[in-house]
């Protein structure tokens, strides 16, 4: 992922604030048009690099040059922020009418330093239209992180980012759908000590060029969404689908995504290779609409297996490889 440098920043800001949950809609449209307060539904501020507005409900990020010699916008939000436990839900979809570029991305600041000026000591929770999702750490410019389905250019998904202490967990999945029981993704903040963090709340967006835009429809901080489950943008499910597991290969929890178009009998079942079953992941009447399942394979041996959906006349299978 493309190295982020933090030198010295001085900001000295005034925000009012909520309740200590709060949900972002950005409905009202903005456009700030240098460093400082703009309202949307609520009050966040611009840094002024590179362009933000916020029109047609969603807020718009695209990066221009900054002090750091990198192309970026950067908002930021000083409402009841709970630095050391917190449950974010971020909308997001990223554009481009250019080259697609993994140094198009999102970083979510989520352990922040109050010394950070000087030191870097910052994670982010950091997504890329590539499909990476993870980890970033500006002391080291260490990246970390999986390929992740659901997370593509022209597609909205959402981010889940629980923060627990110096834990922090991710997990990704697509609009129209909800998250998986298991986290997808999970690191810890070991240098930004608990009860030290900064509370503010920093998006970060990276843009390769001047065609790609980073949008962010809605931010839920401490509450949960409605509506989960309905999609902007997932067509209606036509036929039955049996997707990519992910991640793949895995240790020890993957996770399976299938679609039916019609309330009934569905079976899930987990196969090794000689054809005998090692997990019955479904085995009843399932509603129709898309369907995410996760798979702990803790006590199950290394090794290639199968997985296979059957419901009425369909059958599909896919492969996986379970690596310790």
């Amino acid at each position: 992922m493309k190295k982020i440098i933090i030198t010295s920043l001085g900001l000295a800001l005034t925000i009012s604030t909520v309740s200590a949950g709060w949900h972002e809609s950005f409905d009202t449209d903005a456009y700030p048009n240098g460093f400082g307060p703009f309202t949307s539904d609520i009050t966040w501020t611009w840094w002024g690099w590179g362009q933000c507005t916020v029109d047609s409900g969603s807020m718009k990020l695209k990066g221009g040059e900054d002090i750091f010699g990198l192309n970026s916008s950067w908002i930021q939000n000083d409402q009841e922020i709970t630095p050391d436990s917190a449950t974010m839900y971020l909308k997001v979809k990223f554009t481009t009418t250019g080259t697609p570029s993994n140094f198009d991305q999102l970083h979510v600041c989520v352990a922040i330093d109050p010394s950070w000026v000087l030191n870097r000591n910052v994670y982010t929770v950091a997504s890329s239209p590539t499909g990476l999702i993870g980890e970033f750490y500006f002391v080291t410019e260490f990246a970390d992180g999986a390929q992740h389905p659901d997370v593509s250019y022209d597609s909205w998904f959402w981010e889940k980012i629980v923060v627990d202490g110096q834990s922090i967990s991710i997990y990704p999945f697509a609009d129209g759908d909800t998250p998986a029981d298991t986290a997808f993704w999970t690191f810890t903040t070991n240098n930004v000590a608990i009860g030290a963090g900064l509370a503010s709340l920093y998006i970060v967006a990276l843009t390769d060029d001047d065609s790609s835009t980073v949008h962010i429809d809605e931010i839920w901080y401490n509450e949960t969404p409605t509506g989960l489950g309905i999609s902007d943008d997932t067509p209606i499910i036509s036929g039955y689908e049996l997707g990519p597991n992910y991640p793949n290969p895995f240790n020890p929890i993957t996770h399976f995504r299938f679609n039916i178009p019609e309330t009934g009998d569905a079976k899930l079942t987990v196969f090794n290779t000689l054809g005998k079953p090692v997990a019955i992941l479904v085995d009843g009447t399932i509603s129709e609409g898309g369907h995410t399942v996760s798979w702990n394979a803790e006590n199950i041996p290394t090794g290639v297996y199968f997985y296979r959906l059957e419901s009425n006349y369909f059958t599909q299978t896919r492969k996986l490889l379970l690596i310790k």
